[in-house]
């Protein structure tokens, strides 16, 4: 794997802390990377959940109204069981397009992507694009009428990554949490097919999404 990868050499600072706000899980699977990659496909939507903590029942049908305004194709709401009982949940779809540092409309103003990049000698970046100015203010109003307090920083993004070819695929990992194991440099996994990995941003990874509005957390080897 090439080690010039934009903004994948990330330290990972501490665990992010359990209890927090919300979490993202976005599925995200081989093959969708692929055709994107090649052009096959300007782009696909992925499944994804949202899990944000409710600060009352009161309000879950205003914090609808906020998911659907700014997420595509919300449906499903419903309340979490388990640890996530507080929480209200709900299904969206997530883009996965090719990366552009130059994004017009209407990539621009979405706010959470799956980021798609070719590289040299057959290799395929893979990360996140974040808008987190745009995560941040979309509960402004409702702040002032719930005392609610809750950010980018406050959430949790996982991505779950599912080997969907016909045969093994090369993964390289860096800056990132793979089945809860922190991957601090680049690490190499083969996924036989049918195989899958749960990703977790660390702070840095997800701060530095924050800030540039993207970070790249892997790359697929050359495919046959």
């Amino acid at each position: 794997m090439p080690k010039k990868l934009v903004g994948l050499a990330l330290v990972l600072a501490v665990l992010f802390l359990t209890g927090c706000a919300g979490e993202f899980i976005t599925d995200l699977y081989i093959q969708d990377i692929l055709d994107v990659a090649s052009g096959e496909e300007e782009y696909l939507l992925t499944s994804g959940t949202i899990y944000l903590e409710s600060p009352g029942e009161e309000y879950n049908t205003q914090l609808q109204t906020i998911l659907e305004a700014t997420f595509r194709d919300v449906k499903n709401f419903r309340t979490g069981s388990g640890e996530y009982g507080s929480k209200l949940v709900a299904d969206l779809k997530v883009p996965v397009l090719l990366f552009d540092d130059t994004f017009v409309e209407p990539w621009l103003e979405e706010p959470l992507a799956i980021v798609i990049m070719p590289l040299d000698e057959g290799y395929t970046a893979f990360g996140f694009m974040l808008n987190g100015e745009k995560l941040d203010g979309i509960f402004a109003s409702f702040l002032q009428d719930s005392f609610y307090t809750i950010g980018v920083k406050d959430f949790t993004f996982f991505v779950k990554l599912y080997n969907d070819h016909r045969g093994v695929v090369p993964v390289s990992f860096q800056g990132v949490y793979v089945n809860g194991v922190p991957y601090h440099y680049e690490e190499l996994l083969e996924l036989e097919r049918r195989d899958s990995v749960e990703l977790r941003l660390g702070d840095v990874a997800r701060d530095y999404a924050y800030e540039e509005g993207y970070v790249f957390v892997g790359a697929l080897g050359p495919v046959e």
